[in-house]
């Protein structure tokens, strides 16, 4: 180790420094003295007299250590200069001068150590000096230009040092604010807010990170994120004071509110959206029970506003919709919750209702103000809204089953085409329960081939010979009973499965129809009815063409019907498709027709081949008169048009008669035959070409 520091002062640069004056002076001397001397200059003296001054200025630029290695060189130097060497008289008589040398060289090398090591002293505390103000001026101007606003006060909550951007923002100098505790630049709410968070670093010792609000020189409050933490001696633990560094993030946290507020409310409507009405709806469910009190749940949906929306344009739709949030607002009670829940459904929640009553009335005066024509720019609308209602505590407990239960009744009263409002009931929950047993078996029956097709006669009414004949589907359960459609088929357009049921019905219908023509029947023409999801389907095209193929019956005998509100919310996309099909060769018809409101005009550009005329203006031909005008119509119509009528639903023989003098062309009931399995209607097909040959 000592080797290590001997090494390491002897390559310094001091060192070398040191030993080059040392060396130079000695050289210098020595060549004076061997100049001088055959002058007979240097003879008057020893030669180590002239080496004393080199000593000094040794000593003086390289120290102590300089001063001692030029006394001992210079005495070498000259000692053989004296000739001393080979004159030991010589030597004797320059001992004194020797002896004077050293002494003066070791005063010396004494005297210049001391004026250097007070030489090096002067210059490390200029150099500290002069760091400490360059470290003091970083410092300071890191702290003035830091966008952080920077304070610290000490252990009694005086502030010592406020940076620039702190003073900036209260808007005070310096020698105002140093001095002063938090109670004499606060408003006493901040000023215990940020006494009691010192106190804690005070207490604790640790870093405390929070978000406050304090107030800038112009009353305005603005959101910072401050980090405390306690300011120590620099040699001891003895707590001097607290530091906060407090950085301002007003502008985060608006953007956070705003993106918050998209998050949760209507873009549109500027209603709470569905996330945000349960969240709240769950809330004032909660203030309800804790109260005792009752809760009502309105849905709104609108009728007919895809129609609206299609025919006017998304503008004049979305001022409907602004429109009917407005009055929603304005017609309810602060305490009260209104919501958008998606496209045209709103929800409102009444929070204290008193009785039933009170919550009919509030939903038929909504329905006033909502009824009222709304204006958008030439165009004046109007909505048609049904509403479902639910009650706290009678119809659920939470809020997710109260708005379902609204949800749920709404859609009833629009199913059943009642006006107006509909509170939930027993029997409304029944058949959400059917349907959703239903819904739970539908896909294992696809998958399990538990459907089948019956089969209805339709006969020509001129002869009574059978022409073909309308698969419907059935589902047999295992307690021996038979599903009727009508309580699948929505199960089953609800859940999606529609399009996979219906290209089961077409591949059924088409395997009948090869079969019973193996066994000797004559061609019959299969009438399948066309779900309106299914006949929109992108696929339903090649899912008719695939099942011709795989049955190889001639397409004539295959016969769509499609729903006149199916093919007419968009004709010009239903033509297309129907074109396509009859492309195929095989026929179609339209179902239920005078039942949607259908522009005539419209109806014409359609390539349908027959028109059935709905059992409702056919069951009561024979005994009320304009059912029979409704017949007749229809009936005029399809000759106009060029196309076979259908009358479906015929019940009595007088009804049949009167069919046929009106000129119809088919006809199909349970006058004639009920459905049948296709076994049965084989063999009733037999029987009946008998009976009427």
């Amino acid at each position: 180790m000592y080797l290590k520091n001997l090494k390491t002062f002897l390559t310094s640069k001091r060192s070398i420094d040191a030993a080059l004056v040392v060396i130079i002076a000695v050289l210098a001397t020595a060549n004076v003295f061997q100049a001088v001397q055959p002058t007979g200059l240097g003879s008057a003296s020893s030669p180590f007299v002239w080496f004393i001054p080199a000593i000094i200025v040794a000593a003086l630029f390289g120290g102590f250590i300089s001063g001692i290695a030029a006394t001992l060189l210079g005495a070498a130097t000259a000692w053989w200069l004296s000739g001393a060497p080979a004159d030991m008289a010589a030597l004797k008589s320059s001992l004194p001068s020797l002896w004077l040398m050293l002494a003066a060289g070791v005063a010396s090398s004494a005297l210049g150590g001391r004026w250097q090591a007070a030489r090096q002293v002067a210059m490390l505390f200029d150099t500290a000096a002069a760091d400490t103000m360059d470290s003091q001026s970083q410092l300071h101007s890191v702290l003035n230009n830091s966008p952080a606003l920077v304070s610290i006060k000490d252990e009694h909550g005086r502030l010592v040092m406020a940076n620039r951007g702190l003073l900036d923002t209260l808007g005070k100098t310096r020698d105002s604010v140093v001095g002063c505790n938090v109670y004499e630049l606060f408003p006493r709410d901040v000023a215990d807010q940020l006494w009691h968070s010192d106190q804690e670093v005070l207490r604790s010792g640790e870093i405390l990170r929070q978000v406050e609000e304090v107030p800038t020189k112009n009353g305005e409050r603005r959101t910072f994120f401050t980090a405390r933490f306690p300011v120590n001696h620099r040699n001891s633990d003895k707590l001097l004071g607290v530091c906060a560094v407090a950085m301002d993030i007003t502008a985060q946290k608006n953007a956070e509110e705003k993106l918050r507020h998209a998050a949760q409310h209507d873009t549109l409507t500027g209603l709470p959206n569905r996330a945000l009405v349960y969240e709240f709806g769950a809330l004032l469910l909660a203030a309800a029970k804790r109260s005792n009190k009752r809760l009502a749940v309105l849905f709104f949906d609108l009728e007919r506003f895809k129609s609206l929306n299609d025919a006017y344009g998304r503008e004049a739709g979305d001022c409907l919709l602004k429109e009917i949030a407005q009055r929603l607002r304005n017609n309810v009670r602060g305490s009260d919750l209104v919501g958008r829940m998606g496209s045209d459904e709103f929800v409102v929640v009444l929070s204290d209702v008193q009785s039933e009553q009170d919550v009919a009335n509030s939903a038929a005066h909504l329905l006033t103000v909502l009824r009222q024509p709304c204006q958008s720019g030439d165009v004046t609308l109007s909505a048609s809204p049904s509403i479902g209602i639910s009650l706290f505590p009678d119809d659920g407990g939470d809020i997710d089953t109260l708005i379902a239960h609204a949800d749920a009744a709404m859609r009833d009263a629009r199913e059943r085409g009642h006006a107006g409002y509909q509170f939930f009931t027993p029997a409304i929950q029944n058949r959400i329960q059917r349907a959703i047993a239903i819904e739970q078996k539908l896909r294992q029956g696809i998958e399990q081939n538990e459907f089948e097709l019956h089969y209805q006669p339709v006969v020509d009414t001129r002869s009574r010979r059978i022409v073909g004949a309308e698969a419907l589907i059935r589902w047999p359960q295992a307690n021996g009973e038979v599903m009727q459609p009508d309580e699948f088929i929505q199960v089953a357009e609800a859940n999606g499965v529609i399009n996979q049921l219906g290209a089961w019905v077409i591949q059924e219908a088409c395997r009948q129809v090869r079969q019973w023509r193996m066994q000797g029947m004559p061609p019959l023409r299969i009438a399948v009815n066309v779900s309106p999801i299914q006949f929109r389907s992108r696929n339903f095209y090649q899912c008719v063409a695939d099942a011709l193929a795989a049955s190889g019956i001639d397409p004539n005998c295959l016969e769509l019907e499609v729903t006149e509100s199916a093919v007419m919310k968009q004709v010009d996309e239903a033509s297309q498709t129907l074109s396509s099909l009859k492309n195929l060769g095989l026929q179609i018809s339209l179902d239920d027709f005078g039942t949607g409101y259908s522009s005539l005009s419209r109806l014409a550009r359609l390539p349908f081949d027959k028109l059935k005329v709905d059992q409702s203006f056919i069951r009561n031909i024979d005994t009320d008169s304009r059912s029979l005008a409704i017949a007749e119509t229809v009936i005029a119509l399809g000759k106009r048009l060029g196309v076979k009528v259908v009358a479906e639903g015929i019940e009595t023989e007088a009804a049949f008669n009167l069919l046929r003098k009106c000129d119809c062309d088919l006809g199909q009931g349970y006058l004639l035959s009920k459905p049948m399995p296709a076994e049965q209607f084989r063999q009733w097909h037999q029987e009946h070409m008998l009976a009427v040959s």
